[in-house]
């Protein structure tokens, strides 16, 4: 009887086990985690975006994005102006965040969601802070002067995407046009006063930076750039451009 009893249980323990696998396989993957690819590409390693998205029927859904800001490092190379110099150090950082809801097409799409061509609303908030010092050497100053330069960015807009499934699990995310309208807020500060003149020089100086370094920095500041220190709010064309790599469960 004790033989029979374990023979038994002996059969009936992997059948289970195996039935629970089969159960988990067959469960619908409604999430995915994905990463950033393009951001760091462009503006350096520092910047860390990671998503998140969730099937809410056979052709919509929604996703968050959560990560970290960095600005491109600046450097004194093409600099020749022998009045003011980059020291190195200082602060790098920001915070970005975003939200879109997808609609994918039937009409385009021969799979459900989240596979195909997707459109639909997003938000997106950014924000870069970067403090620098400089050497300054004029004929009114000589010494050290710190900036403390601070972007903030709200855009909405409409985007056009693909998403590849590469594998049952393994996903590619493309936003492919998004264009949208952004609301700015720039902030420049001395730790120093200057004249008028060599706070023009150091201005000019952080514009010509950011032009080289900071994709898209012309057309935020509409050509002008930083011309005075102090806070600066505008409107202006936004977009939302990206590729991500992801994992669904």
């Amino acid at each position: 009887m004790l033989k029979k009893l374990i023979f038994l249980v002996l059969v009936m323990i992997p059948t289970f086990v195996f039935s629970q696998i089969e159960s988990i396989e067959q469960k619908p993957l409604q999430n995915t985690i994905r990463y950033n690819l393009s951001k760091p590409t462009i503006l350096g390693f520092g910047n860390i975006i990671f998503g998140y998205e969730r099937i809410i029927s056979e052709t919509r859904s929604f996703s968050l994005d959560f990560g970290f800001n960095r600005m491109p490092a600046f450097d004194n190379e093409g600099n020749e102006n022998d009045m003011i110099s980059l020291l190195p150090g200082g602060k790098n950082n920001g915070i970005h965040f975003s939200a879109d809801y997808r609609f994918y097409l039937k009409s385009e799409n021969k799979f459900k969601a989240p596979r195909g061509v997707y459109i639909g609303p997003y938000y997106s908030f950014n924000t870069f802070n970067k403090g620098k010092n400089w050497n300054l050497t004029t004929t009114n100053f000589d010494g050290i002067v710190g900036t403390d330069l601070g972007i903030r960015y709200h855009t909405i807009g409409a985007e056009l995407g693909y998403q590849f499934q590469l594998s049952k699990r393994l996903v590619l995310d493309f936003v492919l046009f998004g264009p949208g309208i952004g609301f700015y807020k720039l902030d420049v500060d001395f730790n120093s006063t200057l004249d008028p003149e060599d706070s023009a020089l150091v201005l000019e100086h952080i514009n010509e930076l950011l032009s080289n370094k900071l994709p898209g920095f012309n057309t935020l500041i509409d050509g002008s750039g930083f011309e005075k220190t102090g806070t600066v709010k505008a409107g202006a064309f936004g977009y939302r451009l990206s590729i991500n790599i992801g994992y669904r469960f």
